[in-house]
């Protein structure tokens, strides 16, 4: 799952850019936006199974 991290992309960078380079910077973020959302919600419901598991075997 470990990823190339972009080069950092500072104020002075971004302002060399052209608006079709920021255009798909804006979007490549927003897609890994939403896949960090979706990465979360898993490991939340993964989460409260496992509290639910301890639980359980707390009990018995």
């Amino acid at each position: 799952m470990e990823k190339k991290l972009p080069p950092k992309l500072d104020r002075e960078i971004l302002k060399q850019l052209g608006i079709e380079q920021l255009v798909e910077i804006i979007i490549d973020q927003g897609k890994s936006i939403e896949n960090l959302r979706n990465r979360v919600v898993e490991l939340e419901k993964e989460i409260e199974k496992l509290k639910v598991s301890r639980d359980l075997e707390t009990i018995t």
